[in-house]
């Protein structure tokens, strides 16, 4: 499995927890701290973001709006 999913959360715990799960499963997981750093990391090959609303930075709804409005990005499923 090649699918690459990012994880965008303030709380390193959450992020650790949902990056083992998802790696068990074969997963290749991306990780970000806020909003800002998801932006700077996600790409054409990224398959899924899941994230936080409330964050530091950029919110959630921002970074969504930003990532939906993204020609290139546009494609790529939010939860």
């Amino acid at each position: 499995m090649n699918e690459k999913i990012m994880v965008v959360d303030d709380d390193q715990d959450i992020r650790e927890v949902i990056q083992v799960l998802l790696s068990s499963e074969g997963y290749n997981v991306i990780e970000a701290s806020n909003g800002k750093e998801a932006l700077e990391l996600v790409d054409d090959d990224t398959d899924l973001i899941i994230l936080d609303v409330m964050m530091p930075e950029m919110n959630g709804l921002e970074l969504t709006a930003k990532v939906k409005t993204d020609i290139e990005y546009s494609h790529i499923p939010v939860i």
